[in-house]
Protein backbone atom coordinates (compact mmCIF):
# COMPACT_ATOMS: atom_id res chain seq x y z
CA UNK A 1 0.00 0.00 0.00
CA UNK A 2 1.34 3.57 -1.29
CA UNK A 3 1.64 5.71 2.17
CA UNK A 4 -0.43 8.62 2.14
CA UNK A 5 0.44 10.70 5.02
CA UNK A 6 4.01 10.98 6.58
CA UNK A 7 5.95 7.80 8.63
CA UNK A 8 4.26 7.98 12.28
CA UNK A 9 6.68 7.40 14.95
CA UNK A 10 7.26 4.26 17.01
CA UNK A 11 4.45 2.57 18.49
CA UNK A 12 3.96 3.54 22.17
CA UNK A 13 1.54 0.45 23.81
CA UNK A 14 -0.50 2.75 26.67
CA UNK A 15 -0.11 5.91 24.90
CA UNK A 16 -3.02 8.23 25.59
CA UNK A 17 -4.64 10.37 23.08
CA UNK A 18 -6.65 13.50 24.16
CA UNK A 19 -8.33 15.22 21.64
CA UNK A 20 -8.75 19.66 22.29
CA UNK A 21 -11.01 21.48 19.55
CA UNK A 22 -11.49 25.56 19.02
CA UNK A 23 -15.42 25.23 19.71
CA UNK A 24 -15.49 28.54 18.01
CA UNK A 25 -14.06 27.02 14.42
CA UNK A 26 -16.65 26.53 12.19
CA UNK A 27 -16.64 22.63 9.97
CA UNK A 28 -15.97 22.42 6.18
CA UNK A 29 -19.39 20.30 6.04
CA UNK A 30 -22.02 22.65 7.36
CA UNK A 31 -25.56 22.26 6.73
CA UNK A 32 -27.19 25.03 5.01
CA UNK A 33 -28.13 28.25 6.88
CA UNK A 34 -31.09 28.50 8.77
CA UNK A 35 -31.16 32.21 8.25
CA UNK A 36 -35.46 33.17 8.07
CA UNK A 37 -35.64 35.51 5.12
CA UNK A 38 -38.90 36.69 3.23
CA UNK A 39 -39.58 35.89 -0.10
CA UNK A 40 -40.83 39.51 -0.36
CA UNK A 41 -37.42 40.61 -0.93
CA UNK A 42 -36.30 37.83 -3.26
CA UNK A 43 -35.69 39.25 -7.14
CA UNK A 44 -38.18 36.90 -9.63
CA UNK A 45 -36.29 34.90 -12.16
CA UNK A 46 -37.78 36.22 -14.97
CA UNK A 47 -35.88 39.77 -14.17
CA UNK A 48 -32.81 38.51 -14.63
CA UNK A 49 -31.69 39.65 -18.24
CA UNK A 50 -28.00 37.59 -18.09
CA UNK A 51 -29.15 34.26 -18.28
CA UNK A 52 -27.31 31.91 -21.19
CA UNK A 53 -26.29 28.82 -21.91
CA UNK A 54 -23.77 28.21 -24.50
CA UNK A 55 -23.57 24.48 -25.35
CA UNK A 56 -20.19 25.33 -27.64
CA UNK A 57 -18.09 26.61 -24.98
CA UNK A 58 -19.62 24.41 -22.37
CA UNK A 59 -20.63 27.18 -20.51
CA UNK A 60 -23.89 27.56 -18.28
CA UNK A 61 -24.36 30.99 -16.27
CA UNK A 62 -27.96 32.22 -14.78
CA UNK A 63 -29.29 33.19 -11.75
CA UNK A 64 -30.18 31.12 -8.92
CA UNK A 65 -33.60 30.12 -9.46
CA UNK A 66 -33.93 29.23 -5.78
CA UNK A 67 -32.94 32.47 -4.70
CA UNK A 68 -36.59 33.07 -2.97
CA UNK A 69 -36.09 30.24 -0.68
CA UNK A 70 -32.98 31.96 0.88
CA UNK A 71 -30.46 29.85 -1.22
CA UNK A 72 -27.51 31.40 -1.93
CA UNK A 73 -25.86 28.67 -3.89
CA UNK A 74 -24.17 25.18 -2.74
CA UNK A 75 -20.87 23.63 -3.74
CA UNK A 76 -20.09 19.64 -4.10
CA UNK A 77 -17.49 18.22 -2.24
CA UNK A 78 -14.36 17.42 -4.51
CA UNK A 79 -14.02 13.69 -4.44
CA UNK A 80 -11.76 11.83 -2.23
CA UNK A 81 -8.11 10.58 -3.41
CA UNK A 82 -9.18 6.97 -3.03
CA UNK A 83 -12.38 4.95 -3.34
CA UNK A 84 -12.77 2.05 -0.82
CA UNK A 85 -15.32 -0.16 -3.36
CA UNK A 86 -13.60 0.48 -7.22
CA UNK A 87 -11.79 -3.40 -7.44
CA UNK A 88 -8.78 -2.88 -9.48
CA UNK A 89 -8.48 -6.77 -9.56
CA UNK A 90 -11.58 -7.83 -11.35
CA UNK A 91 -10.29 -9.69 -14.11
CA UNK A 92 -7.19 -12.55 -13.52
CA UNK A 93 -4.61 -11.11 -15.99
CA UNK A 94 -0.98 -12.07 -16.19
CA UNK A 95 0.66 -15.33 -16.29
CA UNK A 96 1.93 -15.25 -13.00
CA UNK A 97 -1.48 -15.08 -11.92
CA UNK A 98 -2.76 -18.01 -13.74
CA UNK A 99 0.30 -20.49 -13.10
CA UNK A 100 -0.08 -19.53 -9.25
CA UNK A 101 -3.93 -20.33 -9.52
CA UNK A 102 -3.24 -23.70 -11.26
CA UNK A 103 -0.49 -24.45 -8.83
CA UNK A 104 -3.27 -23.85 -5.76
CA UNK A 105 -5.93 -25.53 -6.85
CA UNK A 106 -5.07 -28.43 -4.82
CA UNK A 107 -4.42 -25.98 -2.01
CA UNK A 108 -7.71 -24.77 -2.49
CA UNK A 109 -9.57 -28.06 -2.23
CA UNK A 110 -7.76 -29.06 1.47
CA UNK A 111 -8.62 -25.42 2.06
CA UNK A 112 -12.17 -25.49 1.25
CA UNK A 113 -12.53 -29.03 3.35
CA UNK A 114 -11.12 -27.24 6.85
CA UNK A 115 -13.29 -24.68 5.91
CA UNK A 116 -16.43 -26.40 6.23
CA UNK A 117 -15.26 -28.42 9.21
CA UNK A 118 -14.44 -25.20 10.89
CA UNK A 119 -17.49 -23.82 10.40
CA UNK A 120 -19.47 -26.89 11.29
CA UNK A 121 -17.82 -27.36 14.78
CA UNK A 122 -17.38 -23.73 15.70
CA UNK A 123 -21.70 -23.82 14.83
CA UNK A 124 -21.99 -26.59 17.29
CA UNK A 125 -19.78 -25.31 19.92
CA UNK A 126 -21.80 -21.82 19.35
CA UNK A 127 -25.38 -22.78 20.11
CA UNK A 128 -24.24 -25.33 23.17
CA UNK A 129 -22.75 -22.20 24.60
CA UNK A 130 -25.93 -20.17 24.01
CA UNK A 131 -28.37 -22.73 24.60
CA UNK A 132 -30.64 -21.69 27.02
CA UNK A 133 -29.16 -18.37 27.88
CA UNK A 134 -31.27 -15.35 28.28
CA UNK A 135 -29.83 -13.04 30.46
CA UNK A 136 -28.68 -9.77 28.12
CA UNK A 137 -27.64 -7.74 31.01
CA UNK A 138 -24.57 -9.52 32.72
CA UNK A 139 -21.74 -11.35 31.55
CA UNK A 140 -21.66 -15.02 30.16
CA UNK A 141 -21.01 -17.35 32.63
CA UNK A 142 -17.52 -19.04 32.97
CA UNK A 143 -18.40 -22.32 31.72
CA UNK A 144 -19.79 -20.93 28.61
CA UNK A 145 -17.38 -18.82 27.98
CA UNK A 146 -14.93 -21.89 27.98
CA UNK A 147 -16.90 -23.50 25.11
CA UNK A 148 -17.07 -20.15 23.66
CA UNK A 149 -13.31 -20.86 23.08
CA UNK A 150 -13.59 -23.62 20.71
CA UNK A 151 -14.94 -20.97 18.41
CA UNK A 152 -12.25 -18.59 18.65
CA UNK A 153 -9.97 -21.94 17.54
CA UNK A 154 -12.26 -22.62 15.01
CA UNK A 155 -12.32 -18.69 13.49
CA UNK A 156 -8.39 -18.84 13.49
CA UNK A 157 -8.72 -21.68 11.47
CA UNK A 158 -10.73 -20.58 8.76
CA UNK A 159 -8.43 -17.18 8.75
CA UNK A 160 -5.66 -19.96 7.96
CA UNK A 161 -7.92 -21.79 5.30
CA UNK A 162 -8.07 -18.60 3.48
CA UNK A 163 -4.58 -17.84 3.40
CA UNK A 164 -4.02 -15.35 6.42
CA UNK A 165 -1.18 -18.22 7.43
CA UNK A 166 0.06 -15.90 10.05
CA UNK A 167 -1.10 -12.35 11.35
CA UNK A 168 1.38 -9.66 12.07
CA UNK A 169 0.41 -8.45 15.57
CA UNK A 170 1.18 -4.96 16.95
CA UNK A 171 1.57 -3.01 20.03
CA UNK A 172 -0.29 -4.67 22.91
CA UNK A 173 -3.96 -4.99 24.49
CA UNK A 174 -5.19 -2.45 26.98
CA UNK A 175 -4.77 -3.69 30.27
CA UNK A 176 -8.27 -5.30 31.63
CA UNK A 177 -8.40 -2.38 34.66
CA UNK A 178 -8.30 0.13 31.83
CA UNK A 179 -10.57 -1.45 28.81
CA UNK A 180 -12.34 -4.11 30.51
CA UNK A 181 -14.93 -4.22 27.94
CA UNK A 182 -14.98 -5.72 24.38
CA UNK A 183 -17.77 -4.57 21.99
CA UNK A 184 -18.34 -5.72 18.26
CA UNK A 185 -18.79 -2.78 15.70
CA UNK A 186 -21.44 -5.03 14.24
CA UNK A 187 -23.62 -5.68 16.72
CA UNK A 188 -27.72 -4.74 15.27
CA UNK A 189 -29.06 -6.14 12.34
CA UNK A 190 -31.67 -3.99 10.63
CA UNK A 191 -34.10 -4.70 7.65
CA UNK A 192 -32.95 -0.79 5.82
CA UNK A 193 -36.08 -1.39 3.57
CA UNK A 194 -38.33 -1.15 6.58
CA UNK A 195 -39.00 1.90 8.59
CA UNK A 196 -40.05 0.27 11.98
CA UNK A 197 -36.95 -2.10 11.60
CA UNK A 198 -34.41 1.47 10.93
CA UNK A 199 -36.61 2.81 13.69
CA UNK A 200 -35.99 0.41 16.20
CA UNK A 201 -31.91 0.12 15.08
CA UNK A 202 -32.04 3.87 15.99
CA UNK A 203 -33.47 3.11 19.37
CA UNK A 204 -30.65 0.37 19.92
CA UNK A 205 -27.77 2.59 19.05
CA UNK A 206 -28.97 5.18 21.52
CA UNK A 207 -29.12 2.30 24.13
CA UNK A 208 -25.21 1.51 23.46
CA UNK A 209 -23.65 4.01 22.34
CA UNK A 210 -20.82 5.32 24.11
CA UNK A 211 -21.87 8.69 26.12
CA UNK A 212 -20.38 7.84 29.44
CA UNK A 213 -17.53 5.88 28.32
CA UNK A 214 -14.82 7.44 28.84
CA UNK A 215 -12.06 5.46 27.64
CA UNK A 216 -11.70 3.89 24.38
CA UNK A 217 -9.25 0.93 22.93
CA UNK A 218 -9.64 0.07 19.01
CA UNK A 219 -8.26 -2.70 16.73
CA UNK A 220 -6.97 -1.09 13.18
CA UNK A 221 -6.93 -4.63 10.78
CA UNK A 222 -4.59 -4.08 7.40
CA UNK A 223 -5.24 -6.52 4.21
CA UNK A 224 -3.16 -6.73 1.47
CA UNK A 225 -6.25 -8.57 -0.79
CA UNK A 226 -7.49 -5.95 -3.24
CA UNK A 227 -10.30 -8.10 -4.33
CA UNK A 228 -13.72 -5.35 -3.30
CA UNK A 229 -16.73 -3.59 -4.99
CA UNK A 230 -18.56 -5.67 -7.36
CA UNK A 231 -17.30 -9.27 -6.92
CA UNK A 232 -19.44 -11.99 -6.32
CA UNK A 233 -18.85 -14.03 -2.72
CA UNK A 234 -17.83 -16.95 -4.92
CA UNK A 235 -15.13 -15.31 -7.37
CA UNK A 236 -13.95 -13.68 -3.65
CA UNK A 237 -13.74 -17.20 -1.85
CA UNK A 238 -12.09 -18.37 -4.93
CA UNK A 239 -9.53 -15.75 -5.46
CA UNK A 240 -8.51 -16.13 -1.87
CA UNK A 241 -8.17 -19.91 -1.89
CA UNK A 242 -5.86 -19.75 -4.85
CA UNK A 243 -3.74 -17.41 -2.91
CA UNK A 244 -0.35 -18.52 -1.65
CA UNK A 245 -0.76 -15.94 1.52
CA UNK A 246 -2.84 -13.05 2.00
CA UNK A 247 -1.51 -10.37 4.49
CA UNK A 248 -3.32 -8.98 7.46
CA UNK A 249 -1.91 -7.25 10.36
CA UNK A 250 -3.69 -6.45 13.72
CA UNK A 251 -2.73 -2.59 15.19
CA UNK A 252 -3.79 -2.18 19.05
CA UNK A 253 -4.10 1.52 18.73
CA UNK A 254 -3.27 3.91 21.65
CA UNK A 255 -5.73 4.67 24.39
CA UNK A 256 -8.58 7.24 23.13
CA UNK A 257 -9.89 9.27 26.20
CA UNK A 258 -11.75 12.18 24.70
CA UNK A 259 -11.90 15.98 27.13
CA UNK A 260 -14.51 16.35 30.15
CA UNK A 261 -16.59 18.62 28.10
CA UNK A 262 -16.55 16.11 25.09
CA UNK A 263 -17.62 12.73 26.88
CA UNK A 264 -21.18 13.54 25.81
CA UNK A 265 -20.71 14.29 22.73
CA UNK A 266 -20.79 10.50 20.98
CA UNK A 267 -20.24 11.99 17.44
CA UNK A 268 -17.33 13.83 18.10
CA UNK A 269 -15.68 11.15 19.91
CA UNK A 270 -16.42 9.11 17.10
CA UNK A 271 -15.45 11.18 14.25
CA UNK A 272 -11.82 11.48 16.39
CA UNK A 273 -11.61 8.14 16.71
CA UNK A 274 -12.00 7.26 13.25
CA UNK A 275 -8.99 9.78 12.66
CA UNK A 276 -6.91 8.14 14.94
CA UNK A 277 -7.73 4.76 13.23
CA UNK A 278 -6.99 6.17 9.72
CA UNK A 279 -3.55 8.06 10.86
CA UNK A 280 -2.85 4.28 12.31
CA UNK A 281 -3.29 2.91 8.85
CA UNK A 282 -1.67 5.49 7.15
CA UNK A 283 -4.89 6.16 5.01
CA UNK A 284 -7.64 8.60 3.70
CA UNK A 285 -10.53 8.95 5.81
CA UNK A 286 -13.72 8.61 3.85
CA UNK A 287 -17.34 8.85 4.56
CA UNK A 288 -18.33 6.66 2.56
CA UNK A 289 -20.80 4.60 4.38
CA UNK A 290 -23.38 1.25 3.39
CA UNK A 291 -25.28 3.49 1.45
CA UNK A 292 -22.91 4.33 -1.37
CA UNK A 293 -22.55 0.27 -1.53
CA UNK A 294 -26.64 0.65 -1.65
CA UNK A 295 -25.80 3.25 -4.86
CA UNK A 296 -23.00 0.66 -6.19
CA UNK A 297 -25.33 -2.11 -6.53
CA UNK A 298 -28.33 -0.29 -8.18
CA UNK A 299 -25.94 1.35 -10.66
CA UNK A 300 -24.54 -1.70 -11.53
CA UNK A 301 -28.32 -3.36 -11.39
CA UNK A 302 -28.66 -0.66 -13.80
CA UNK A 303 -25.99 -1.45 -16.02
CA UNK A 304 -24.00 1.47 -15.95
CA UNK A 305 -20.10 0.82 -17.15
CA UNK A 306 -18.62 2.53 -14.08
CA UNK A 307 -20.93 2.40 -11.34
CA UNK A 308 -18.28 2.90 -8.64
CA UNK A 309 -18.60 7.12 -10.01
CA UNK A 310 -22.54 6.83 -8.25
CA UNK A 311 -20.61 7.02 -4.74
CA UNK A 312 -21.09 10.27 -3.07
CA UNK A 313 -19.84 9.38 0.70
CA UNK A 314 -23.42 8.95 1.82
CA UNK A 315 -22.43 9.48 5.39
CA UNK A 316 -21.43 13.13 4.73
CA UNK A 317 -24.98 13.09 2.70
CA UNK A 318 -26.98 11.70 5.76
CA UNK A 319 -25.09 14.36 8.27
CA UNK A 320 -25.90 17.43 6.55
CA UNK A 321 -29.34 17.12 4.83
CA UNK A 322 -30.95 14.19 6.76
CA UNK A 323 -31.28 12.13 3.16
CA UNK A 324 -31.90 8.41 3.35
CA UNK A 325 -29.57 5.78 1.59
CA UNK A 326 -32.98 4.95 -0.22
CA UNK A 327 -34.11 8.84 -1.32
CA UNK A 328 -30.73 8.60 -2.25
CA UNK A 329 -31.26 5.87 -4.54
CA UNK A 330 -34.51 6.56 -5.58
CA UNK A 331 -32.95 10.07 -7.05
CA UNK A 332 -29.77 7.55 -8.70
CA UNK A 333 -32.99 6.09 -10.60
CA UNK A 334 -34.42 8.92 -11.54
CA UNK A 335 -30.66 10.29 -13.10
CA UNK A 336 -29.58 7.21 -14.81
CA UNK A 337 -33.41 7.12 -16.56
CA UNK A 338 -32.16 10.03 -18.69
CA UNK A 339 -28.66 7.78 -19.93
CA UNK A 340 -25.68 9.79 -18.75
CA UNK A 341 -22.58 9.21 -20.68
CA UNK A 342 -19.93 6.77 -19.67
CA UNK A 343 -18.36 9.52 -17.42
CA UNK A 344 -21.19 9.78 -15.19
CA UNK A 345 -22.38 13.16 -16.62
CA UNK A 346 -25.93 14.63 -18.20
CA UNK A 347 -26.24 17.45 -20.76
CA UNK A 348 -28.18 20.49 -20.56
CA UNK A 349 -30.84 18.31 -23.74
CA UNK A 350 -30.90 15.48 -21.30
CA UNK A 351 -31.29 17.08 -18.29
CA UNK A 352 -35.15 18.37 -18.76
CA UNK A 353 -36.28 15.02 -19.25
CA UNK A 354 -34.63 13.94 -15.41
CA UNK A 355 -37.98 16.90 -14.61
CA UNK A 356 -39.89 16.15 -17.36
CA UNK A 357 -39.39 19.94 -18.29
CA UNK A 358 -39.00 21.32 -21.66
CA UNK A 359 -36.73 23.75 -23.38
CA UNK A 360 -37.26 27.40 -21.23
CA UNK A 361 -34.97 29.98 -19.53
CA UNK A 362 -36.49 28.35 -15.97
CA UNK A 363 -35.14 25.16 -16.66
CA UNK A 364 -31.67 26.75 -17.81
CA UNK A 365 -31.37 28.69 -14.65
CA UNK A 366 -32.46 25.15 -12.84
CA UNK A 367 -29.35 23.70 -14.81
CA UNK A 368 -27.57 26.17 -14.24
CA UNK A 369 -27.59 25.76 -10.62
CA UNK A 370 -26.74 22.10 -10.09
CA UNK A 371 -23.65 23.19 -12.70
CA UNK A 372 -21.36 24.26 -10.15
CA UNK A 373 -18.53 23.60 -12.02
CA UNK A 374 -19.83 25.91 -14.74
CA UNK A 375 -18.77 23.09 -17.84
CA UNK A 376 -22.40 22.18 -19.29
CA UNK A 377 -22.90 18.73 -17.77
CA UNK A 378 -24.10 17.91 -14.41
CA UNK A 379 -22.75 14.76 -12.16
CA UNK A 380 -24.89 12.51 -9.51
CA UNK A 381 -23.30 13.78 -6.74
CA UNK A 382 -24.46 17.77 -7.88
CA UNK A 383 -27.61 16.29 -8.68
CA UNK A 384 -28.02 15.17 -5.39
CA UNK A 385 -26.39 17.68 -3.34
CA UNK A 386 -28.07 20.19 -5.50
CA UNK A 387 -31.64 18.59 -4.65
CA UNK A 388 -30.48 18.10 -0.87
CA UNK A 389 -29.74 21.71 -0.53
CA UNK A 390 -33.66 22.81 -1.96
CA UNK A 391 -35.21 20.81 0.19
CA UNK A 392 -32.95 21.71 3.51
CA UNK A 393 -33.56 25.44 2.98
CA UNK A 394 -35.41 26.80 5.97
CA UNK A 395 -38.51 28.19 3.19
CA UNK A 396 -38.62 24.94 1.79
CA UNK A 397 -41.73 23.36 3.84
CA UNK A 398 -43.72 26.89 3.71
CA UNK A 399 -43.15 27.05 0.08
CA UNK A 400 -44.65 23.64 -0.57
CA UNK A 401 -47.82 24.72 1.90
CA UNK A 402 -48.22 27.59 -0.16
CA UNK A 403 -47.89 25.80 -3.13
CA UNK A 404 -50.44 23.45 -2.88
CA UNK A 405 -52.63 26.37 -1.36
CA UNK A 406 -52.52 28.43 -4.52
CA UNK A 407 -53.45 24.76 -6.81
CA UNK A 408 -56.60 24.29 -4.61
CA UNK A 409 -58.60 26.76 -6.34
CA UNK A 410 -61.75 25.19 -5.26
CA UNK A 411 -60.69 24.63 -1.46
CA UNK A 412 -61.47 20.58 -1.46
CA UNK A 413 -58.01 20.07 -0.40
CA UNK A 414 -57.73 18.61 -4.21
CA UNK A 415 -55.42 20.42 -7.33
CA UNK A 416 -57.02 19.14 -10.78
CA UNK A 417 -55.35 19.03 -14.37
CA UNK A 418 -56.34 22.81 -15.28
CA UNK A 419 -55.57 24.19 -11.71
CA UNK A 420 -51.80 23.27 -12.14
CA UNK A 421 -51.63 24.38 -15.66
CA UNK A 422 -52.73 27.94 -14.61
CA UNK A 423 -49.89 27.84 -11.95
CA UNK A 424 -47.23 26.34 -14.17
CA UNK A 425 -48.12 28.91 -16.94
CA UNK A 426 -46.80 32.00 -14.50
CA UNK A 427 -43.69 30.21 -15.15
CA UNK A 428 -43.34 28.84 -18.31
CA UNK A 429 -46.14 30.30 -20.29
CA UNK A 430 -45.71 28.28 -23.61
CA UNK A 431 -46.33 24.87 -22.61
CA UNK A 432 -48.54 22.63 -24.11
CA UNK A 433 -50.80 19.84 -23.61
CA UNK A 434 -49.15 17.47 -23.24
CA UNK A 435 -46.46 18.96 -21.01
CA UNK A 436 -49.21 19.92 -18.73
CA UNK A 437 -50.35 16.33 -18.60
CA UNK A 438 -46.65 14.65 -18.31
CA UNK A 439 -46.31 17.07 -15.01
CA UNK A 440 -49.54 16.20 -13.64
CA UNK A 441 -49.19 12.84 -14.09
CA UNK A 442 -45.53 13.15 -12.24
CA UNK A 443 -47.57 14.81 -9.11
CA UNK A 444 -50.21 12.43 -9.36
CA UNK A 445 -48.26 9.80 -7.45
CA UNK A 446 -51.32 7.87 -6.77
CA UNK A 447 -52.98 7.68 -10.26
CA UNK A 448 -56.36 8.94 -8.97
CA UNK A 449 -56.82 11.58 -11.69
CA UNK A 450 -56.21 14.05 -8.70
CA UNK A 451 -53.63 15.63 -6.85
CA UNK A 452 -53.87 15.85 -2.92
CA UNK A 453 -51.84 17.06 -0.56
CA UNK A 454 -49.71 13.63 0.33
CA UNK A 455 -49.70 13.35 -3.63
CA UNK A 456 -48.17 17.22 -3.83
CA UNK A 457 -45.37 17.20 -1.16
CA UNK A 458 -44.63 13.42 -2.04
CA UNK A 459 -43.87 14.53 -5.30
CA UNK A 460 -41.76 17.63 -4.16
CA UNK A 461 -39.57 15.59 -1.86
CA UNK A 462 -38.81 13.55 -4.68
CA UNK A 463 -38.43 16.44 -7.14
CA UNK A 464 -37.65 19.29 -4.59
CA UNK A 465 -36.10 21.17 -7.56
CA UNK A 466 -39.75 21.45 -9.05
CA UNK A 467 -40.72 23.95 -6.06
CA UNK A 468 -39.05 26.48 -8.74
CA UNK A 469 -42.32 26.35 -11.04
CA UNK A 470 -44.52 28.03 -8.27
CA UNK A 471 -41.75 30.89 -7.41
CA UNK A 472 -43.84 33.58 -9.44
CA UNK A 473 -46.89 32.99 -7.71
CA UNK A 474 -44.48 32.43 -4.07
CA UNK A 475 -42.69 35.65 -4.59
CA UNK A 476 -45.79 37.69 -3.21
CA UNK A 477 -45.87 35.10 -0.17
CA UNK A 478 -43.90 35.91 3.19
CA UNK A 479 -43.27 32.13 3.97
CA UNK A 480 -41.23 33.12 6.91
CA UNK A 481 -44.52 33.88 8.82
CA UNK A 482 -45.96 30.79 7.47
CA UNK A 483 -45.18 28.97 10.72
CA UNK A 484 -45.48 25.43 9.12
CA UNK A 485 -43.03 23.03 10.62
CA UNK A 486 -39.81 21.99 8.92
CA UNK A 487 -40.27 18.53 7.02
CA UNK A 488 -39.70 15.40 9.08
CA UNK A 489 -36.35 13.80 8.69
CA UNK A 490 -36.37 9.81 7.25
CA UNK A 491 -34.17 8.13 9.43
Amino acid sequence: MSPLLSPRSSYQPQTVLTFYDDDDSEPSDQPPSNKKSSIQTRIPHQNHKHSRINNGNCQVSSPNPYEFLGSGGFSAPEPTTVDPFRNGTRFISGVYEVIKIVLCLPIALARLVLFGACLAIGYIATRIALEGWKDKKNSMPKWRSRIMWVTRVCARFILFSFGYQWIRRKGKPAPREIAPIVVSNHVIYVNRFSPASRKNSVNEIKLKSFYDICILACLALLFSNSLKGLISLAKLMFRMLTQFHNFMEVEYLPIIMPPDHKKQNAVHFAEKTGQAMASALNVVQTSHSYGDLMLLMKAAQLQQEKPWIYMVEMARIESLYHISSLEAVDFLDKFISVNPDTSGCVKLHDFFRVLQLKACTLSEEIFGFLDVEKNGSITFKQFLFGSAHVMKQPLFRPACELAFAECDAEGDNYCMEKELADIFRHAIPDLNGDEIHGQFNLFDTDNDGRISKDDFFSCLRKNPLLIALFSPLLLQKDLSKAGVRMPEEIL
